[in-house]
């Protein structure tokens, strides 16, 4: 069985993300080489085409958090949908018990005795600002080259462990693995996202949460009132006290360019508000006099007074309102600015290192976690 180790090496703008436009493919190490890729003025179509076809004549590949660097060479047109995968990073998740979320490099080389990685391109470059491009080719050779080698010293010791655990283990291993291959696929296509229409209903929502929030002053007599403060709600809710400040006259300038205005100061000021409801046992914050305020229990609050139930269903309305705001419709969109993507794209992260049952899970953004008002936003490539 022919054996390649593969590694990359990017330019830094979010960790590298592979799907941040801005980011571009510095190094490839495949095997025994490396390939500069846009780290120079050379012109680097035929170094691609020789990993394509290092790749094509290999049985297996190995890598340590495989999937990034999978990510990488599917951008720059290298295919490797037929190839075996074998990820240090996951099958040491899985031999140890899957108690270490994203296990490091270092701390598996050093699980099997191995020794560690050189970290000078980390703690002496990347750490400090400079990028990629902006470090010497030698140094970031030696770095790439330190991470091949170590990542296939690790892969002949877990092969040895696996082979030991019986056939079991090993249909195990492999069906990790080449689930692996299915889920880069799934992050890299990622899924087509509604943009204009996500932001026209975010907008739709923040005028809703505008008419709850003057509904809610028929409670209070604050103008300054946060429906988003845990403290003002308790306040709300269980009455209590509303610390405020604000600016008061103060006499006038006297001299200056502004002679003759007026002078202000900073003034505390404190509103109080009457108790709608009594707060339920156990309720009690570290914050004396402040009780919780969170969604449980504010569907476990008990009144005869209809009015003051009404103010319950309000806020209720209004943090719904608010997640779907702030997490989805305008959330995508910021996560989706913040990481470069490109438009109308959604490329969440689907991870194998992550839950203690073995479970799928997803991040940034959690794709598993979206209701059913958010799902019209995504539409097919097909149609």
């Amino acid at each position: 069985m022919k054996e390649l180790v593969l590694d990359v090496e990017t330019t830094i703008s979010n960790k590298g993300n592979p799907f941040d436009q801005t980011n571009k493919l510095c190094y490839v190490g495949i095997g025994d080489k490396l390939f500069d890729i846009e780290y120079s003025h050379d012109p680097y179509v035929p170094k691609l085409q020789e990993i394509q076809q290092k790749i094509d004549d290999c049985d297996i590949l190995i890598g340590f958090n495989i999937k990034f660097d999978l990510h990488w060479i599917n951008r720059y047109g290298i295919s490797f949908g037929s190839k075996r995968i074998w990820d240090c990073q996951l099958v040491h998740f899985i031999l140890t018990g899957q108690e270490a979320s994203y296990p490091s490099l270092n701390g598996v080389a050093a699980h099997y005795g191995l020794g560690t990685k050189l970290d000078v391109v980390s703690t002496e470059y990347w750490k400090n600002g400079i990028d990629t491009p902006d470090i010497p080719k030698s140094i970031l050779e030696e770095y790439l080259q330190g991470d091949l080698d170590l990542t296939y010293q690790v892969y002949l010791k877990q092969l040895e462990e696996v082979k030991a655990g019986g056939l079991q283990l090993q249909r195990l291993i492999s069906i990790h693995n080449q689930d692996l291959l299915v889920l880069q696929e799934m992050e890299y296509n990622g899924l087509l996202y509604n943009a204009t229409k996500s932001e026209e209903l975010a907008n739709e929502l923040d005028a809703q949460i505008v008419e709850l929030d003057n509904e809610l002053y028929q409670y209070h007599n604050c103008d300054r009132f946060n429906p988003n403060s845990g403290e003002h709600l308790s306040s709300l809710l269980y009455g209590g006290s509303i610390k405020l400040s604000r600016k008061v006259p103060a006499g006038v300038y006297k001299t200056g360019a502004r002679k003759g205005e007026t002078k202000e100061k900073w003034e505390d000021y404190v509103v109080e508000l009457p108790r709608l409801f009594t707060p339920p046992r156990g309720s009690e914050l570290a914050k004396e006099g402040y009780f919780s305020t969170d969604e449980a229990t504010l569907k476990s609050l008990k009144s005869r007074n209809q009015h003051s139930l009404k103010a319950i269903q309000t806020l209720l309305t209004r943090s719904d309102l608010e997640k779907r705001v702030s997490t989805y419709y305008r959330g995508l969109l910021k996560l989706a600015t913040e990481l470069n993507w490109k438009e109308n794209k959604i490329h969440g992260q689907l991870n194998q290192c992550v839950a203690r049952t073995g479970r799928l899970s997803s991040s940034k953004p959690n794709l598993q976690n979206f209701d059913g008002g958010i799902k019209g936003l995504f539409y097919s490539r097909f149609t």
